[in-house]
């Protein structure tokens, strides 16, 4: 199960590469904000089912607390994602500043997500069962 958590984050990373060219395919798009953006909302909400699956996924794996942790974090920032840009009011100076920190807060998903994914790779090696080695005669 710790494998397929490993793939799991493999899965979220691809979704947050996508979420960055949607962040820029929207910022350049034409029309309202709304339709232009749209794509990128979506994949915003799969990216949180994604992220809230890898908490149940990571328990599953039996990984211990500080992995089912960082799942949590992961799928905590994520939401924290959504409540930014919900505060923030476009056009205003204050909306724009509060707005900054969403790509901010990205970059600390993908940071996690990544470290996360690192540690899952780390326990994988450390469930390995060391190979026997043979006894020189």
């Amino acid at each position: 199960m710790l494998k397929f958590y490993r793939v799991w984050t493999g899965v979220m990373h691809a979704l947050i590469g996508i979420q960055f060219f949607l962040a820029g395919y929207g910022a350049l798009g034409t029309g309202s904000p709304d339709e232009s953006f749209s794509l990128h909302i979506v994949n915003g909400r799969v990216i949180a089912v994604v992220a809230l699956l890898g908490i149940l996924f990571a328990a599953l794996a039996r990984s211990g607390r500080k992995l089912v942790g960082m799942a949590a974090g992961v799928f905590g920032l994520v939401v924290l994602q959504s409540l930014i840009a919900l505060v923030s009011v476009a056009g205003t100076v204050p909306g724009q500043i509060i707005f900054g920190f969403h790509a901010i807060n990205a970059l600390m998903i993908m940071g996690l997500a990544e470290a996360s994914g690192r540690l899952a790779k780390r326990l994988i090696e450390e469930r390995k069962p060391e190979t026997a080695l043979p006894v020189a005669a």
